[in-house]
């Protein structure tokens, strides 16, 4: 039998063979089932995918701080101004104020040039504008009328001597703290709708900019109510003198 050398080139590419069976070559090579991070690329998809699906569902990721929203309503005049003693006996009712659908929004209304209006998230009324209007009005007359009774609504034919019908066209604060008030009127009897006296109240006061002092907007209405208040006040009164009401 032939003895075979090791350096034969027949033996060299077995023992190589041989040697890479074992092992051996193995150990130059990086073995990614040892570290699990070896296993995702920062550009896959998927794991960003699982990485942030957690952080979304729980709302963790981009969550921010929600702030409450503070409600307001329209304040009547100062106890403290002098008003007029019920030395007769008149009684007044106040219709419903018609007001245009954009002020009957929860969120109060700032306009911001002519034709734009802006609401604010973070400042509402506490009751419809119409109504917190009706009710202020309501208690601004009886505090300017020499009246015990104000009516707002279900009062009899008998019950009042006067009516007053509103219609609200514009009643907001723009973002400079100009205040608007603009409104049509009419006082009627209750025993007829021909109003004994009419009138358009146009009146403007400018306050501080609401810009993170929603506050000072109720309080910039809540003086527009009282000066248009002032106004119908006289109006009845002068209608009461003229004898068109009947006290």
């Amino acid at each position: 039998m032939k003895a075979l050398s090791s350096s034969s080139p027949d033996i060299l590419p077995l023992a190589r063979r041989g040697r890479e069976d074992l092992g051996e070559g193995v150990a130059s090579k990086p073995c990614n089932s040892c570290n699990p991070f070896n296993s995702f690329n920062l550009f896959d998809s998927r794991f960003w995918l699982l990485f942030l699906t957690p952080l979304l569902l729980t709302g963790c990721l981009f969550k921010s701080a929600t702030v409450p929203a503070r409600h307001f309503v329209l304040s009547p005049i100062s106890t403290n101004e002098p008003g007029a003693s019920a030395t007769t006996h008149l009684s007044v009712g106040i219709g419903l104020v018609k007001m245009p659908s954009y002020l009957l929004r929860n969120s109060i209304a700032v306009r911001n040039g002519a034709n734009e209006i802006e609401y604010l998230d973070d400042a509402q009324w506490a009751e419809r504008l119409d109504q917190s209007f009706q009710r202020t009005f309501a208690a601004n007359l009886s505090r300017l009328l020499p009246s015990d009774h104000i009516y707002l609504a279900d009062w009899g034919r008998d019950q009042v001597q006067a009516k007053v019908s509103i219609n609200v066209q514009q009643f907001d604060v723009d973002t400079g703290g100009h205040g608007t008030l603009i409104a049509q009127w009419r006082i009627t009897t209750p025993d007829s709708d021909k109003p004994v006296m009419s009138g358009n109240s146009s009146l403007a006061r400018t306050g501080v900019s609401p810009h993170g002092n929603p506050e000072a907007i109720a309080r910039t209405m809540s003086e527009l109510t009282a000066e248009f208040s002032h106004e119908l006040a006289q109006s009845i009164s002068g209608a009461i003198k003229a004898g068109t009401i009947s006290r």
